[in-house]
């Protein structure tokens, strides 16, 4: 048996993981998502496919996220492979791996190019107690994007929570002694703030691709699918769908294409069927963690 067909012995899984690919020969790096990963090799969507030869070495680093491993934090699994098809017509890379994944490079401090910055709820709670309230305000102008957990945990979402949701009529009011502050704490906040200087001023870019402000891995989010016009004055937020293949709701409104429609404080937004979040101004997320502040010290 050679080492091809016992690698295909090895159940595939089918997961997406952000992934970085580079290769030595072109001195190229970039970034794609798993479809599946087994033992003996992996099928990555990849945006610039064509940069790619069958035959190509790579050093490919896989991140996996807290979901996943069970740990706090993402960590990173690196190792070499070599492409063995290039697919045009899915646009990905199928690979073939020296060693086996579970004997891949363990990277515990990791960045991922591309993601959207988020922190914990906990670290807000930290950070909140030490700044004044208007210098929490200042530093955080276009407030947050808190996701909704799932009772089912969908594979397909990399930004997942391991929390109770946050029930509009629960979000400002008084937190009640069921409520798991514990589980509140691990939740991920995004933060909504522009990655890019070259972009519209007032525009914040949501989508899949790895140029946007916002980048949110999921197969059921376009590419660009909408974003976030802040007015210059900063008193109102407002959202817009880019004719997104799955579309953008708004508390159950589809969006029609390239509409604003009024964001504020609560409101529940879907991207595509699977991905949930709830709009958070930086005044609203500050009183809701003093909420929990008063809460967890009861």
């Amino acid at each position: 048996m050679t080492g091809s067909d016992e690698r295909r012995r090895y159940v595939r899984i089918d997961r997406q993981f952000v992934t970085q690919i580079f290769t030595p020969r072109s001195d190229y790096k970039t970034q794609g998502v798993t479809e599946n990963v087994s033992q003996g090799g992996a099928y990555i969507k990849v945006e610039d496919w064509r940069a790619f030869q069958t035959g190509d070495q790579t050093v490919i680093t896989f991140f996996l996220p807290p979901s996943f491993t069970d740990r706090s934090k993402t960590i990173g699994l690196r190792g070499e492979a070599e492409v063995k098809r290039v697919d045009q017509q899915n646009e990905g890379i199928a690979l073939e791996f020296s060693r086996d994944f579970q004997e891949f490079e363990k990277i515990d401090h990791v960045e991922i190019a591309g993601t959207s910055r988020y922190n914990k709820i906990s670290y807000y709670l930290q950070t909140a107690s030490v700044l004044e309230f208007a210098d929490f305000i200042r530093a955080n102008p276009h407030g947050f994007l808190l996701e909704k957990s799932q009772n089912v945990l969908d594979d397909k979402v990399v930004f997942q929570f391991n929390t109770v949701s946050l029930d509009d009529d629960h979000a400002m009011q008084p937190i009640t002694r069921d409520f798991s502050v514990a589980s509140v704490l691990e939740s991920r906040v995004i933060e909504v703030k522009r990655r890019k200087s070259d972009k519209a001023k007032n525009t914040i870019t949501i989508g899949r691709a790895s140029a946007n402000d916002i980048v949110l891995y999921n197969s059921t989010i376009s590419k660009t699918h909408a974003y976030l016009y802040i007015h210059p004055s900063r008193a109102a937020c407002y959202l817009v769908d880019c004719d997104s293949k799955n579309g953008t709701l708004l508390n159950g409104e589809v969006l029609k294409p390239f509409e604003r429609y009024k964001v504020v404080d609560c409101d529940e937004i879907c991207f595509g069927p699977q991905t949930k979040i709830v709009y958070f101004s930086s005044i609203a997320l500050a009183n809701f963690i003093n909420q929990l502040r008063a809460t967890s010290s009861a």
